[in-house]
């Protein structure tokens, strides 16, 4: 449904793959600082590597599925051309 509306107009699924990237790579930022930050190093010691694991891991899918989404939308777009 949400893909449906997307592609009817390539700009907003443009805008949202874009988002997409942008959290995701604020995603990675955090993870590569995780263990700077006191309150992020201590607040779990035992799940540290999970989690720090699992941020680097959801950034990356958020950043491939923006990547798939904005390259669909580029194509929709070339194709109304």
């Amino acid at each position: 449904m949400l893909q449906d509306k997307l592609r009817e107009s390539p700009e907003k699924a443009i805008s949202l793959g874009l988002t997409m990237i942008t959290v995701g790579l604020m995603l990675i930022v955090v993870g590569i600082s995780w263990q700077r930050i006191p309150f992020l190093f201590n607040l779990w010691p035992s799940h540290n590597d999970f989690l720090r694991g699992f941020i680097f891991g959801f950034a990356i899918v958020i950043e491939i599925a923006g990547l798939i989404l904005n390259v669909q939308a580029a194509a929709d777009k070339r194709k109304s051309l």
